[in-house]
């Protein structure tokens, strides 16, 4: 009897969530209305987070009340569903939303990912291309002009590799990013290989401004704020998934994560 009373309460938490525990792919985002989920055919859910609880909420309803996603990778539509989890004592669980979408199937056989957005992106691609030779000239020239602040970037730096990145039609005015690869880490014992890239942006006029480094590759560039600078998702070699995006508006940083194995 008495191992029947310890059981009991361990059986009701353990249906609380759908995936074993350590198995769960999960997002979070400190901006409102993104999320990352898998790609169709893949069903699996992704646990959805924000820094604002209340934006749990408001994905739940997105996606209850039919309204569609869009995948700022290309800017299709999707069609989402966000499932509601209940705490041990039954009520909703705020902090969290399982969420799957619906629609245009991946086209590869590997399983994607996606960010998504409640609201269509304005620049649902970017002109990605190498970086122009004399945009590299000139942010190289801006790096040895500064030899105390870039003489440890200027030995990692692999030149071959730098892009540029601008909306596809871009405005009098309009700034270019410039991603530049640096070394490599690695840690064999926890299956860890990821390249290092310095995030540049250049001006109209030419001027260059180092924005900082992210910790991986950027695998694409989406439009998170409507402007001339892209947000970049970011990959990681890692035993799982190690997706973060960076926002470059108001300076570089870390503004959400996909991560599970």
């Amino acid at each position: 009897m008495l191992l029947t009373r310890l059981l009991v309460p361990l059986l009701v938490l353990s249906c609380a969530w759908p995936a074993i525990a350590g198995t769960e792919k999960e997002s979070h985002s400190t901006l409102g209305g993104l999320f990352f989920a898998f790609l169709p055919p893949d069903a699996d859910q992704v646990m959805a987070r924000f820094d604002d609880k209340a934006q749990v909420q408001r994905l739940v309803q997105h996606c209850n009340m039919g309204k569609a996603v869009f995948a700022l990778q290309a800017g299709a539509k999707y069609q989402c569903q966000a499932e509601v989890f209940k705490t041990q004592p039954g009520a909703d669980d705020g902090d969290v939303t399982g969420v799957t979408v619906q629609g245009p199937a991946r086209q590869s056989d590997r399983r994607q990912y996606a960010l998504f957005s409640l609201a269509p992106p304005a620049t649902p691609r970017w002109d990605v291309r190498k970086i122009d030779p004399d945009h590299r000239t000139e942010l190289q020239a801006y790096i040895q002009s500064d030899t105390r602040r870039f003489g440890g970037l200027s030995r990692q730096l692999q030149w071959d590799g730098a892009r540029s990145i601008q909306q596809p039609r871009s405005a009098p005015g309009a700034r270019t990013t410039v991603v530049v690869p640096g070394k490599v880490v690695r840690d064999a014992a926890v299956f860890y290989q990821a390249q290092r890239h310095h995030v540049f942006v250049r001006s109209s006029q030419g001027a260059f401004a180092y924005m900082g480094e992210v910790p991986g590759t950027p695998e694409s560039h989406v439009d998170i704020d409507g402007n001339d600078l892209p947000g970049l998702v970011v990959s990681e070699g890692c035993d799982g998934w190690c997706i973060s995006l960076w926002r470059l508006t108001g300076g570089l940083r870390q503004v959400g994560r996909f991560g599970g194995h």
